[in-house]
């Protein structure tokens, strides 16, 4: 019998990223931290994982899919060192319904 080749780190990332894609957590979660946005403005992903209870590590990648759609965007920067604060860009302002917000 040979010997079980072990997956690399980056198999099994990906692997991990392809799993949240295809169950639709990433959309939900995208939802999610533009709501946040919505209700709270400008906040840095720290902060959006405090107020969405996402882990950092989901925050982080589902920010950078936001930004590449350009519905998210850098509004400034706070603290030091210098955190990027996000905020939803004026296009998906602009097409937010009313009651985008939910019942906070």
């Amino acid at each position: 019998m040979g010997a079980v080749m072990q997956p690399t780190g980056q198999e099994v990332s990906r692997e991990g990223y392809d799993d949240v894609r295809r169950s639709g957590r990433a959309g939900r979660q995208q939802q999610l931290v533009m709501r946040t946005l919505y209700i709270y403005g400008p906040s840095t992903r720290q902060d959006l994982a405090e107020r969405t209870g996402l882990a950092l590590a989901s925050i982080c990648p589902r920010c950078h899919e936001l930004m590449d759609a350009g519905h998210v965007e850098v509004v400034g920067t706070v603290g030091k060192p210098a955190r990027q604060q996000l905020g939803l860009s004026d296009e998906m302002l602009a097409e937010m319904p009313a009651d985008a917000g939910g019942d906070q």
